[in-house]
């Protein structure tokens, strides 16, 4: 990828101009200055032994088509010979040499060597993770602001396959922005990459060996739901045809345990319960041990974090089940951080929780204290905008938990169009109905499209206010798909978004400490 010398010899005029570039390059000393403001990310100047990193803000407005990817270079200014491994255009100083490099992967990849902050790393002692899925590779600034002054870890390359395919990017690209949000916003603190929802053992494979430091393990496939249904009679005909060995192993180690909780709850197994119990999950463990084997293949135990996800299930995950996949996860050594049971009530995508607050607090209290005896987090998935319960995990989890988010960052972002560029919104907005029928075989959601308010009904300075409704918000969090990739909106869309940045990031700080403050996460130093 070359850039051209026109675009380099700007920035550098405008550079002198301000005060902020010499002989030697960048004058590190100078970039607090507010004539800097417009020429660099004062966070990312970093200095490693006698070499000078920063972001540069080079926008090129006599270029052809969107400058999305050429607004911003990589600077690097050093005394000798620029470090190896990054590629871009040389330009010759009095002592050394600069480099003005694009936000490639090759230099993502060389800058993770180089500088280790921009690098994810597993957070297995680290009490509370907050996943943050940015399906656009934009939002990660605006997620690094709002958690730089909380006590949390964010966990902010989360993506699944599901929406590397709906998105049309790769897990390398994916990774890259992270890192590229990381140094320009200059986070020196501990974040995590997640494979999310990975179902094969290739798929870990991957992830791991690209960079990532979670796995999600997804074994929704292989958890026997039928039998959650079945009756007594059925349940333990099934459970007769398992071997008898196997049957006989289960019986000594369950049937006589009697786990006492801190909140001084007892659980134990009838015959019938762990029959049921074995039935519905045995298959899905055994395949969570083959992915979490296939990690230890790429990265050695301890060097990735890994967490079991039982959510995908049509009925609520019992005590008996939660204890019965922690117990074997044990017994077959498989070293998990975390465990996402299936609650009760629904947490459907981009709205607020669904159901019974106080039988949520009631069987959430229970998943917290396994939680704790066992020593693993409580991971909370579809967790965007779940504010009537936020306080709940925050607080019978004694803060320590993971919680995923995802599209509610997508929303900000059409919000921010719609804030701005309302003729493009109303675009995307009736593309989303025209193909909301296609994107809806992806999600389990209620929407009632009857209840979306006519844009014919709406005034441009109201469409924003479509986003504080469930069925609104419903439609757009999931045909992100179908309009990202669509060959004309798509772009339109990002060319949109890039002209809003700041906007947008402003949006997904304030919205993102929203969820940190409803979580009850403490602020840094409290």
């Amino acid at each position: 990828m070359s850039i051209d010398m026109q675009t380099i010899e700007g920035w550098i005029a405008r550079a002198s101009e301000a005060g902020i570039w010499g002989e030697d390059g960048l004058i590190q000393a100078e970039t607090g200055s507010d004539k800097a403001e417009a020429l660099v990310y004062r966070r990312s100047v970093k200095q490693s032994g006698k070499t000078t990193f920063a972001m540069l803000k080079v926008a090129d407005a006599s270029r052809e088509g969107p400058v999305f990817s050429w607004d911003r270079l990589l600077g690097i200014f050093a005394p000798g010979d620029v470090l190896k491994g990054f590629e871009g255009q040389a330009v010759e100083l009095s002592r050394g040499k600069a480099l003005f490099a694009p936000l490639s992967h090759a230099n993502a990849e060389a800058l993770r060597r180089t500088l280790p902050f921009t690098a994810p790393s597993a957070l297995a002692d680290q009490p509370i993770t907050f996943g943050t899925g940015d399906r656009l590779g934009s939002a990660g600034p605006g997620h690094l602001r709002a958690m730089a002054g909380y006590r949390v870890c964010p966990v902010l390359a989360q993506q699944s396959v599901r929406e590397l395919e709906l998105t049309g990017r790769d897990y390398g690209q994916v990774l890259d922005a992270a890192t590229w949000a990381v140094f320009q916003e200059g986070y020196e603190g501990p974040w995590g990459a997640d494979g999310d929802h990975l179902k094969s053992e290739e798929w870990v494979r991957t992830a791991l060996q690209i960079g990532f430091t979670f796995i999600t393990a997804d074994v929704s496939d292989y958890i026997r739901n039928e039998y959650a249904a079945a009756d007594e009679d059925e349940v333990l005909a099934a459970y007769e045809r398992i071997r008898a060995e196997e049957r006989k192993r289960i019986e000594d180690t369950y049937l006589p345990l009697a786990i006492e909780l801190d909140t001084g709850e007892r659980i134990r197994f009838t015959r019938e319960i762990l029959a049921r119990t074995v039935l519905i999950y045995a298959e899905a463990i055994r395949h969570a041990l083959r992915l979490y084997r296939a990690g230890v293949e790429i990265k050695a135990e301890g060097a990735f974090d890994f967490e079991l996800s039982v959510d995908e299930t049509e009925t609520p995950t019992t005590p008996e089940a939660h204890l019965f996949v922690a117990l074997e996860a044990q017994r077959l050594e498989m070293k998990i951080g975390s465990i996402a049971p299936r609650f009760v009530g629904e947490f459907q995508k981009g709205i607020d929780y669904i159901g019974d607050t106080e039988e949520f607090r009631r069987t959430f209290a229970t998943h917290a204290a396994l939680a704790r005896h066992f020593g693993h987090r409580v991971s909370v998935h579809s967790g965007s905008d779940k504010f009537s319960v936020f306080p709940i995990v925050g607080e019978l989890t004694g803060g320590r938990f993971h919680i995923k988010t995802a599209g509610t960052h997508w929303l900000e972002a059409m919000k921010t169009i719609a804030a701005h560029e309302p003729q493009l919104y109303r675009r995307l907005h009736r593309a989303a109905l025209e193909r909301f029928e296609a994107a809806r075989r992806y999600y389990v959601v209620t929407t009632d499209l009857d209840k979306v308010p006519s844009l014919d009904e709406i005034a441009d300075a109201d469409l924003p206010s479509l986003f504080e409704k469930r069925d609104s918000r419903q439609l757009i969090h999931i045909t992100y798909g179908e309009l990202l990739k669509d060959e004309e909106l798509g772009p339109c869309f990002y060319d949109a978004l890039h002209r809003h940045r700041e906007a947008y990031c402003s949006a997904v700080e304030l919205h993102t400490k929203h969820h940190l403050e409803s979580l009850g996460v403490l602020r840094s130093g409290s």
